[in-house]
C-alpha cells in the first residue's frame, strides 16, 4: 500500500491549456515572495553598509523629525486657541490652562530644536530658530527686550496687526515672549502671582491683542518649518524630508548623517556651555530642567528607535560590532536624564558634556561618519 505524506502526494495531470495559466500564477506568487523578501531586507539591512545607514536616516526622518515638527505646529495652534479662551473670559482658571499649554509647547520645542539644520537654520541672516528661541542666537537672555517692546505696544495707539509682529526683532519674539506674556504681570515688579496677571490683562485690553498676535506669529513660523519638511522646501518642488534622505550631499556640502549628528552635538555643547553654565531659560515659568528632560528624551528616542521593528542608530552600531560603545552612551544618557529629573545641575553638566563627546566619537565612529571640522560651539 502506498502511504501519502506531505512529501508524497499524487499530482494532478495538466494539459497544454491549463499549464500556461499555472506558470503565470507561479510567477506572480514568486514576484510577491521576492517583494516581501525585499521589504524584510529593508527592515534588517546588511550591517556596515550605506543602505543600512540610509534606512536609519529614513526612520529618523519619518518617526522623529516630521512628527515632531507637525506636533509643534499643532501645539502652537492649541496655545492660540487657549489664549483666545483666556481673553474671552479672563480668570485664573483659564490662565492656569494657558500656562499648562505653554509648558507643553515648550517641551515639544526642546525636542525638535536638536534638528537645527535645513528649514530651521537655512537663512544665514535671520534663521527661523532665532525667532522661536532667541537665546539660541547668542546665548543671551532677552527677557528685558521682550518687556521693553511689550511696554511700548501697551502704551501706544498703533495697530497690532500681522505686519507689526512680522517686523519685530528675533529678541522680542518666540517662546520667551509668550512666557513673559503668560507668566508675569507687566506692571511694576513683574509679579508672577496668577491674580496679578489676571488683573493686568483686565486693566489693559491691548495686552490680549499682543498675546494673540505673538501666538499667531509663532504659529506662522511653525507652519512654515513643517511645510518645508513635509511638502515644498523653498519652491524646490521637493520636501526637505526627501532631500534629506535621498541626497548624497546637502546644500552646505555635508552629508545628511553629518548634518544630523553635528546638529545634535552642537545643541549638547550649547546646553552644556551656555544654558547650564551661563543663562537658564524658562526661569519665569520655572521650567528649565523640564525643557532639558524633553531634549534628552528626544535623543533617547532617536538613538533607540520608535516602534517595534524600527532599525535604529543603536541597532546599526550593534550590528557593526559597536555594542560596547552603545552601552557607554546608554549609561551617560541615563545619568543625564536622572540628573535633569532631580535638578542636579552639576551632574547634568558633567553628563551632558559626556554625551556631547559621545556624538563626536562613539556614535560617529559607530555609524562610520566622518564629522571632519563640523562640530563646534552650538551658538
Amino acid at each position: 500500500m502506498k502511504i501519502k505524506t506531505a512529501f508524497s502526494i499524487s499530482m494532478p495531470q495538466f494539459t497544454k491549456s491549463t499549464f500556461g495559466p499555472i506558470v503565470l500564477l507561479a510567477s506572480a506568487l514568486l514576484a510577491v515572495a521576492c517583494d516581501t523578501q525585499r521589504e524584510n531586507d529593508e527592515l534588517e539591512p546588511d550591517p556596515g553598509t550605506q543602505l543600512a545607514l540610509d534606512v536609519v536616516l529614513t526612520n529618523i526622518a519619518d518617526t522623529q523629525i516630521l512628527p515632531g515638527f507637525e506636533f509643534f505646529k499643532s501645539e502652537s495652534q492649541t496655545l492660540n486657541n487657549q489664549a483666545q479662551i483666556f481673553c474671552n473670559n479672563i480668570n485664573t482658571a483659564n490662565l492656569s490652562a494657558l500656562q499648562a499649554q505653554w509648558k507643553t509647547l515648550s517641551s515639544q520645542w526642546n525636542r525638535i530644536v536638536i534638528y537645527n539644520f535645513g528649514p530651521l537654520n537655512d537663512d544665514v541672516i535671520s534663521p527661523s530658530i532665532h525667532f522661536i528661541e532667541s537665546m539660541r542666537a547668542n546665548g543671551q537672555d532677552h527677557t528685558n527686550d521682550v518687556r521693553i517692546e511689550l511696554a511700548n505696544a501697551l502704551g501706544g495707539a498703533f495697530v497690532l496687526d500681522e505686519s507689526y509682529f512680522d517686523s519685530l526683532l528675533f529678541s522680542e519674539t518666540g517662546i520667551l515672549a509668550l512666557e513673559v506674556l503668560i507668566y508675569e504681570s507687566s506692571i511694576g515688579t513683574h509679579s508672577t502671582l496668577p491674580g496679578d496677571i489676571v488683573t493686568d490683562y483686565q486693566s489693559n485690553p491691548r495686552k490680549c491683542e499682543y498675546l494673540l498676535g505673538m501666538g499667531q506669529l509663532l504659529f506662522r513660523h511653525a507652519d512654515e518649518i513643517y511645510s518645508a519638511w513635509s511638502n515644498n522646501y523653498h519652491g524646490s518642488g521637493q520636501s526637505y524630508r526627501d532631500i534629506f534622505i535621498k541626497s548624497e550631499k546637502l546644500a552646505d556640502d555635508s552629508t545628511p548623517a553629518v548634518a544630523l549628528i553635528t546638529a545634535i552635538q552642537q545643541h549638547l555643547d550649547y546646553l552644556n556651555t551656555r544654558k547650564l553654565l551661563m543663562v537658564h531659560d524658562a526661569e519665569i515659568a520655572d521650567y528649565f530642567f523640564e525643557n532639558i528632560q524633553a531634549t534628552l528624551d528626544e535623543i533617547e528616542n532617536l538613538l533607540e528607535g520608535q516602534g517595534s521593528g524600527t532599525y535604529s542608530v543603536f541597532d546599526h552600531m550593534i550590528n557593526g560590532g559597536f555594542g560596547e560603545e552603545v552601552a557607554v552612551v546608554r549609561r551617560n544618557l541615563a545619568s543625564a536624564q536622572q540628573a535633569a529629573e532631580t535638578g542636579d545641575e552639576s551632574t547634568l553638566d558633567t553628563y551632558a558634556g559626556y554625551l556631547d563627546g559621545n556624538f563626536k566619537d562613539e556614535i560617529s565612529t559607530g555609524l562610520d561618519v566622518n564629522l571632519g571640522l563640523n562640530f563646534s560651539d552650538g551658538d
